[in-house]
């Protein structure tokens, strides 16, 4: 039994003799000890299990999960959202060529109504039925851009909400976000992970591109290239 339980005890026997004695003001102060007794234990198991608390976030954000929290997922995202805007680009193209190429097929066929013979419109009225045909396939084929786009607006949003949860887990641990230092470029690991990445679509790429191209050219000058 622990001293704080026989405190308990002690003072709650001296209640029920205070009460049966009829003693008020006896009564009154022990409550009092007692609720400060109680609320004493509940702020030192509370402070217990904040420490707790704060020791498995440290456990939890090592120093990967915070490169990769600062760096990597917003580079994902910064990708992805390149993904978007290219394709949806190439969908606009694609779709006003295609009407345009349609327009040019029935100024076609109003050509050759007016200067052919019935045997020649009728040879190439069925060529350019073929092409209207594939024009419009075309067209609806760029339906799957609408729902890609869906998909990957939503992968963006899920990946945004990701990365603002483990930056605020990285706060609550007590990191500095801001002071996450940058990932070590030329290791063996970084190398072999940025293969197969794409084009510089970044900033972050771009300016790195930049760099090495400025380090080239500083190079070439030295030697007099």
């Amino acid at each position: 039994m622990t001293c704080t339980s026989q405190v308990d005890i002690k003072t709650v026997q001296a209640l029920l003799t205070a009460l049966q004695n009829d003693n008020q003001e006896e009564v009154a102060a022990l409550l009092d000890d007692l609720t400060q007794l109680r609320e004493s234990e509940l702020y030192q198991r509370l402070n217990s299990l904040t420490n707790n608390l704060h020791g498995t976030l440290d456990e939890l954000v090592d120093n990967q999960l915070l490169l990769q929290t600062k760096h990597d997922i917003p580079d994902v995202t910064e990708r992805l959202e390149y993904v978007l805007s290219s394709t949806a680009e190439a969908c606009d193209k694609t779709l006003a060529s295609t009407e345009k190429a349609m327009e040019i097929s029935e100024s076609i066929q109003t050509f050759i109504q007016e200067n052919l013979t019935d045997e020649q419109q009728a040879q190439i009225e069925t060529r350019l039925n073929t092409l209207n045909t594939e024009l419009t396939n075309i067209l609806l084929a760029q339906s799957f851009q609408d729902l890609t786009g869906q998909v990957l607006n939503r992968v963006v949003l899920i990946i945004s909400s990701l990365e603002q949860s483990l930056i605020q887990l990285i706060s609550e641990s007590r990191h500095d976000y801001d002071a996450i230092p940058d990932r070590e470029e030329g290791s063996e690991q970084t190398s072999a992970e940025m293969k197969g990445i794409g084009p510089n679509v970044t900033q972050k790429s771009k300016q790195d591109s930049l760099d090495a191209q400025d380090d080239v050219d500083d190079l070439l000058g030295e030697l007099g290239i």
